[in-house]
């Protein structure tokens, strides 16, 4: 109940926090969120280098990689898993993408996942907040994201943000 509570509450304040933005080093702010976030030894993460440095706060912009890393890790439930986090630069936008070779989305599946309080299995470690802040977090921004996946072979979520 703790942790819906206090999902409701981040999701209520994405676009309420007034945080000063700045020039954030995403190199930095990721290895960061790596570091607090728990992986198996049977996962390999890889960055891209030289991540961008993008316009913005810390507070959202570790929210929306903490919860699309910590996602992938979570339902990679293969024997050696995979996590990757990628950019490439398209016209005013980043374009970002974490990919994990884990257990897929069905495509019926891909509006509702980001919804409020929407999950797809019967978790006890899931409130179905963690999609809708990202969304509401890359929306805060003007950007976009989406998602394409297979099941039994992985999912990546594709979002922009602004340079």
């Amino acid at each position: 109940m703790d942790d819906l509570i206090q999902g409701i509450l981040q999701y209520a304040s994405v676009d309420k926090i007034d945080n000063t933005e700045k020039k954030i080093d995403l190199n930095v702010l990721v290895r960061d969120v790596l570091d607090t976030v728990y992986h198996p030894s049977n996962i390999t993460i890889s960055i891209q280098e030289n991540l961008p440095i993008i316009n913005g706060d810390d507070f959202r912009l570790k929210q929306l990689f903490q919860n699309l890393l910590s996602n992938a890790i979570k339902y990679c439930n293969q024997i050696k898993g995979d996590v990757a986090l990628n950019y490439i630069s398209k016209d005013n936008f980043w374009q970002f993408e974490i990919t994990d070779n884990g257990m897929g989305i069905d495509a019926k599946y891909y509006k509702k996942i980001f919804q409020i309080f929407q999950v797809l299995e019967d978790s006890e470690n899931s409130t179905g907040v963690g999609l809708s802040i990202v969304k509401k977090i890359v929306e805060f921004y003007g950007g976009k994201i989406w998602v394409t996946s297979k099941l039994k072979k992985g999912t990546t979520f594709y979002f922009t943000l602004p340079k």
